[in-house]
């Protein structure tokens, strides 16, 4: 857990690694062709949500431990004081959230 927390329409995400992975036709992908891919990472805090031009309050719709599914460009990297990297990602650059089937 980190003493980090997000402001307005941003979340604070942990990258989850991507270790090799297999397609379906058996192919096996490397982890450093897979960094050239979307990133996922962990929801770690939610802000307090952002506002529309007539003042209408919009909830970020992300809870703690949700998986998302984002650009490394539209993240911003900070460490905490003990070292451990996230990324301020505003929710409305997303990409999507995996779901549990």
């Amino acid at each position: 857990m980190t003493n980090i927390e997000p402001f307005g329409s941003l979340i604070l995400v942990e990258e989850i690694e991507q270790g090799e992975r297999t397609t379906n036709s058996g192919l096996v992908l490397s982890a450093s062709i897979l960094d050239s891919e979307l990133k996922r990472g962990m929801v770690i805090a939610v802000g307090t949500g952002d506002y529309d031009n007539v003042g209408n309050k919009h909830e970020i719709p992300l809870t703690y431990g949700d998986r998302v599914i984002y650009n490394e460009g539209n993240a911003t990297e900070v460490t905490d004081a003990l070292g451990s990297k996230y990324y301020f990602i505003n929710w409305r650059h997303l990409f999507g959230k995996e779901g549990t089937f």
